[in-house]
């Protein structure tokens, strides 16, 4: 059973320091894990370099992430940086 993490808000450089030591926590966690993107409104570099963190982590660990909820622009951002295998459906 996968863990789900529900992000709201902006994952800008600003809110990525606030969820640095939950992504940490996240990335050493023996299980798969699920973020849940349907209120993220905005994401730049600094949530983008957050979500390949928590996918490096969790796939050393032997682990899956995965992406839900994903709409408008980091929807639009994660699939033209060709991380939509990570959402749930795949490609849109």
């Amino acid at each position: 059973m996968a863990k789900m993490v529900k992000i709201a808000g902006d994952m800008d450089a600003a809110a990525m320091s606030e969820l640095k030591t939950t992504f940490e926590s996240l990335g050493g966690s023996p299980e798969d894990v699920v973020l849940d993107l349907a209120e993220v409104e905005f994401m730049d570099s600094s949530g983008v370099g957050g979500i390949v963190f928590l996918y490096k982590r969790l796939r050393v660990a032997g682990c899956k992430l995965r992406l839900t909820g994903a709409r408008g622009q980091p929807l639009q951002l994660l699939t033209h940086l060709r991380l939509s295998d990570l959402i749930d459906g795949g490609r849109p």
